[in-house]
């Protein structure tokens, strides 16, 4: 497969479809840019499920927008949350899956404690306007009934978190390359 260069600069952190440029991925056999959206409007703090059920469709490591769209509705406030926004012109933002978490914090995650600074995206930067907070962020893949994986932007290890549980939320859209 021939890569093709992102219609940006490589250069993660770049602004770019509404957000920020934060890596390439593959997904499929296809090539994908993961934008982040800007955290004023894309980044909150809720639930990622009002019950301890299984969700049909939301166990995907990898496709985070086939997980959001399974759960985009009131029982699943952090999938919805992703699913309504309109950012930039774009409707397509969903919650990421675990592997695109996982990417994110590789790029852009501020650093602190146990692991050193991972970005070198101004905006991300601890203190910056984009900057991830030292928390725990939902994915968008269930581990089991009652409970979800997360990614902690501390030092970069995921786990998983009770489903009524608040946890920060920060939206995301692939883009074919």
């Amino acid at each position: 497969m021939t890569k093709i260069d992102p219609p940006v600069s490589d250069t993660i952190g770049t602004p770019f479809g509404g957000g920020f440029y934060a890596g390439d991925f593959l997904q499929e056999g296809k090539l994908y840019a993961l934008i982040v959206a800007p955290k004023a409007e894309g980044e909150a703090k809720l639930q990622f499920k009002t019950s301890n059920t299984t969700t049909e469709g939301a166990r995907s490591l990898r496709d985070g927008l086939a997980n959001s769209n399974a759960m985009a509705n009131g029982n699943h406030p952090a999938a919805a949350f992703c699913r309504d926004l309109e950012i930039g012109g774009f409707t397509d933002w969903y919650l990421p899956s675990r592997h695109e978490a996982a990417l994110m914090a590789e790029n852009l995650m501020p650093g602190e404690g146990y692991v050193p600074e991972q970005t070198t995206a101004e905006a991300f930067k601890k203190g910056g306007p984009e900057a991830f907070a030292q928390d725990w962020y939902w994915t968008s893949t269930e581990f089991g009934s009652g409970s979800a994986w997360v990614q902690r932007f501390t030092n970069g290890g995921q786990g998983n978190g009770y489903v009524g549980w608040s946890a920060r939320v920060r939206a995301v859209r692939k883009v074919p390359l």
